[in-house]
């Protein structure tokens, strides 16, 4: 039995995992999904302490942590705080984090910007995340690339440096034929995968 904790990114919550729950659960794991504070009132910051705060609270160890869209950052976060509770990360159709990086920082070398898309400026998008490399480096972790994704200019260019690096770097990945939010379009493959991950 493995311990889930689900990310939603962005203005999304907790159910946004809703359909993959389940299946999960179904097959004997305890899953998580909460729900982040909204990011018009709340920081990057406040979002990684809010997942910690879950971990600790519910004394989860193993843990397989999936994060969704800009949710990449907080999963990271979370897991530079606590590295020893987490056996497994997965970046869901989302840019991989550079350290000393925001998310819409990470944008502009690929030439996107967020108004592009007509994303809020919400302070946890523009505040960059600080982490240890190496310790990050060190868990196993796993790319899920949706390739219908309205993001596609974002997430291509991040899937194809995982490919790149994936020994050195610790990487599994896999492709999904989904938009953005396979959560919702694609729940049974989504955790198929999910479930390829648990030890």
């Amino acid at each position: 039995m493995a311990d889930y904790v689900l990310v939603h990114g962005g203005k999304r919550d907790g159910s946004l995992w809703d359909k993959v729950v389940p299946l999960l659960e179904a097959r004997g794991h305890r899953v998580y999904a909460p729900s982040l504070s909204k990011p018009e009132n709340s920081t990057l910051g406040e979002h990684i302490s809010e997942v910690c705060r879950l971990i600790e609270d519910e004394n989860l160890n193993g843990i397989i942590l999936v994060g969704h869209s800009y949710a990449s950052l907080v999963i990271t976060g979370v897991a530079d705080r606590m590295p020893g509770k987490i056996e497994h990360l997965i970046y869901v159709d989302c840019v991989v984090p550079v350290n000393g990086m925001s998310l819409y920082g990470m944008f502009e070398p690929l030439g996107v910007t967020s108004e592009a898309y007509g994303l809020p400026q919400d302070p946890p998008f523009l505040e960059p995340l600080y982490f240890h490399e190496e310790k990050i480096r060190e868990i196993p972790k796993t790319y899920i690339h949706c390739t219908k994704s309205e993001f596609i200019a974002i997430g291509k260019p991040a899937f194809e440096k995982v490919i790149e690096n994936a020994e050195r770097d610790n990487w599994d990945y896999f492709q999904l034929d989904s938009d953005h939010p396979c959560m919702i379009s694609h729940p049974v493959e989504l955790a198929d995968i999910l479930l390829r991950e648990q030890s």
